[in-house]
């Protein structure tokens, strides 16, 4: 099996880029119902269009609008060739401000690329022939697309994958395992990668320990759906040596819907790295202007599609801020767009009883305080208290440490300014079975945070 072979130089992929993006500017304005109806707001014709570089004269599309009208943003197919006007799958979003989840629509085209896609992602991650994937990702009532894409990544390298199907999204549904179950699974397989959500993943290694349970022939996990700082990848690569997996390593992926896979590491440290750049285009840009910000600069993070025949975003807003080269990856040379710093949400600050929160600093800290331990952080508006009536709790997984409670009250306080309530809970409590992944910080006076 080869390694990942992508562009060896800019210039070859800016041509790539163009024609790709050419092909799909000619549909869109035709077909695009959203876009269409946007250029002709911001007269703009296709030979407005000469270059990849000319996509800046289209405004940032964001989440909001995206999820309003999601299906003015799937293309008119009648008379286009079968593969690129049948639906092969829908996918949806974790969900909107009203709770409504968003779908996404892959045609065929586009799941032969999403296959493409999910092969690269395991060939940059040095993927070999000889190694048998754990899908730990739950079973959802919604499809979001992390469960059936690890089953299609193995399909696109032709190696095998056991599913093991964690709890139950639904008094419908009955072949979920438990948490014993999957450490049982797993000791029976031997799988030499583990792929899931970090907080489950941390669950079973933890559980396995306390079984006794080995899995020293884990080589990798991968992981993806919560972020995923450096000091819980310590606290993660602790618990795998606790397993018995001590030269594992732990793979870390900005994923997103709208790619239908993923930014990935080569290498812990390296970046994460789009794995189909002729496919997609990230871009940094200002956050008020929308303009490119120069290679190095924080921005909000932008995803184009160059080929795509469904649901089709141009310059649209994942929400996050990042730092973003094309210079060629250091550990294994590919030439694509690298985030070199982790994403962090761009709405992220939250005003509680007067005070400006950064949640991914009180995450940070909870985190080199709490190791792998589940946590969670709710903002919520307390009725019957005047004025301000908001309270910011803090729940963790975690009944063994009669001190836990005032640690935890004089952490947060000292990190955000904010004097919390802190609730113990059993362990797997904060677990949902009918989401793949948990939000470490929600408001709940209307607003959700990541």
């Amino acid at each position: 099996m080869s390694r990942y072979e992508g562009h060896t130089d800019l210039t070859a992929l800016r041509v790539a880029r163009e024609a790709a993006l050419a092909r799909t500017l000619d549909l869109v304005f035709e077909r695009h119902p959203y876009y269409r109806d946007l250029f002709q707001r911001e007269r703009l014709r296709r030979d407005h269009f000469q270059s990849i570089d000319d996509l800046e004269r289209i405004p940032v599309t964001t989440k909001a609008q995206y999820m309003a009208e999601s299906q003015r943003f799937v293309l008119e197919s009648d008379g286009l060739e079968p593969e690129m006007r049948t639906v092969w799958d829908v996918m949806y979003t974790t969900g909107s401000t009203s709770g409504v989840p968003t779908p996404f629509v892959s045609t065929s085209y586009d799941f032969f690329n999403i296959l493409k896609l999910q092969r690269n992602m395991l060939l940059l991650r040095g993927v070999q022939p000889t190694d048998l994937i754990a899908n730990l990702f739950p079973l959802t009532t919604v499809p979001h697309g992390a469960w059936i894409r690890v089953l299609h990544a193995a399909a696109s390298l032709q190696i095998p994958v056991v599913s093991a199907m964690p709890g139950n999204p639904s008094p419908h549904f009955d072949l979920g395992r438990s948490l014993d179950e999957v450490i049982a699974l797993l000791r029976a397989q031997s799988p030499t990668i583990l792929w899931g959500v970090p907080s489950y993943v941390q669950r079973v290694l933890a559980r396995a320990t306390e079984l006794g349970t080995r899995l020293p022939s884990v080589r990798k996990v991968f992981v993806t759906g919560e972020a995923l700082s450096e000091t819980a990848r310590e606290h993660m690569m602790a618990a795998l040596a606790s397993a018995g997996a001590h030269h594992a390593q732990v793979s870390i992926s900005y994923g997103a819907t709208e790619m239908q896979g993923g930014m990935i590491e080569c290498h812990p440290g390296a970046g994460l790295h789009n794995p189909l750049p002729a496919q997609f285009q990230v871009d940094i840009v200002h956050p008020e202007t929308g303009r490119a910000l120069a290679e190095g600069e924080p921005g909000n993070v932008l995803l184009t599609h160059l080929e795509r025949r469904g649901t089709v975003l141009l310059r649209y807003a994942l929400g996050d801020i990042s730092v973003l080269t094309r210079e060629p990856c250091p550990c294994c040379g590919a030439v694509t767009d690298r985030l070199t710093r982790t994403p962090r949400r761009a709405d992220a600050l939250v005003k509680v009883k007067g005070m400006l929160v950064n949640p991914d600093a009180v995450i940070a800290e909870l985190e080199r305080h709490l190791g792998g331990c589940p946590f969670q952080i709710t903002v919520e508006h307390v009725a019957d208290v005047p004025l301000s009536g908001d309270r910011l709790r803090v729940r963790v997984e975690r009944a063994d440490d009669a001190t836990l409670s005032g640690d935890l009250v004089r952490l947060v306080k000292h990190a955000c300014g904010v004097t919390p309530d802190v609730e113990r809970v059993a362990v797997g409590a904060l677990q949902s079975d009918a989401r793949w992944k948990t939000q470490r910080f929600t408001d709940l006076r209307g607003k959700t945070s990541a």
